[in-house]
């Protein structure tokens, strides 16, 4: 029986039982075209990519978005707090013109030239230092109005300029019905201008008349300019008004063109004022009987400070200070 065994055993071939199973077959390889071809295609979709990003110009950032305001404040409270800024606003105005009128009640009814130019002059150092009184006084406005619409009595005549900046009631600090007031360019009065002195000093009571002139006045450098030649115009009446003027002040050489347009502002005051007593005889008159007083004065654009001036003392009244 064993050697049956042993038989079949041996009979069984050998090579069958030893044999490897077989391995999985490898991929085929792709043939060298087909790769190429997907080759050539990956490689320049990279390129155009760099490509592009190298060319095209980088997209701004948003720029941030502002931020909301703050809230509005609260309605009411800011309701509240400008009627609190009206109420302070007019117990001001009515302390001031308590303060006022507590000055001006003491002030007694002019009656000679002397208080009528201590009273403008008092009246622009108020203007000059900020604080004016009676140009102030804006609660008396309706009743002064009807009290001067029976009458007026004017202490003071002011001859001067048209120039915008030249508003006496200003800068003499006086109200309604005080100043009785002729301008006229270069504060050169024409005849009309002294017959309105004469209705002023006779009819109505006024004690001093005082001729105003001002730095920087166009009239008086546009005949300093024209050097003698005719003006365009009616502009020329400046000229005639001023006859004299430009001989009369001489240009010092040290003096610079500034200076010397101070000069003849200066003198067309002086010169004009003198006019006005040469044209006039009701003023000689008074002027002659004390009860008027006429005189120059230069107002500074500046500081607001007026400078009264003197007629020449060589000058007699009537006389006129260029012959």
């Amino acid at each position: 029986m064993l050697d049956l065994l042993l038989a079949a055993c041996l009979s069984f071939p050998v090579h069958a039982a030893m044999e490897e199973p077989p391995k999985p077959e490898a991929p085929k390889a792709e043939p060298a075209k087909a790769a190429k071809k997907r080759t050539s295609v990956a490689v320049p979709e990279e390129d155009a990519a760099a490509k592009e990003k190298s060319t095209t110009p980088p997209v701004p950032k948003p720029a941030p978005k502002p931020k909301p305001l703050a809230p509005p404040p609260d309605t009411k409270r800011l309701v509240e707090a400008e009627a609190r800024a009206t109420k302070l606003a007019a117990e001001n105005a009515k302390l001031q013109e308590a303060l006022a009128r507590k000055e001006v009640s003491g002030t007694s009814e002019i009656k000679s030239p002397g208080e009528a130019l201590a009273e403008l002059k008092t009246g622009n150092l108020r203007f000059v230092e900020g604080r004016r009184v009676r140009t102030l006084l804006a609660s008396q406005d309706p009743e002064l109005r009807q009290t001067l619409a029976k009458g007026q009595a004017p202490f003071a005549v002011i001859v001067t300029c048209s120039d915008s900046r030249m508003m006496d009631n200003f800068i003499f600090d006086q109200e309604l019905g005080r100043l009785f007031t002729i301008r006229e360019a270069g504060n050169c009065p024409d005849i009309q201008g002294i017959a309105s002195v004469e209705y002023a000093v006779e009819h109505l009571g006024s004690k001093v008349v005082i001729v105003l002139g001002h730095t920087a006045c166009g009239a008086v450098k546009a005949v300093a300019e024209a050097g003698g030649k005719p003006l365009p115009g009616n502009l020329w009446s400046f000229q005639a008004a001023m006859a004299g003027l430009l001989e009369t002040t001489p240009e010092d050489p040290n003096e610079s063109a500034g200076d010397h347009l101070r000069h003849l502002e200066r003198n067309n005051a002086i010169r004009q004022a003198q006019i006005v007593l040469d044209r006039s005889e009701i003023v000689r008159h008074l002027v002659g009987a004390g009860k008027v007083q006429v005189l120059p004065a230069v107002y500074d654009l500046g500081t607001g400070h007026v400078t009264f001036l003197e007629l020449p003392k060589a000058a007699k009244q009537g006389e006129s200070a260029h012959h």
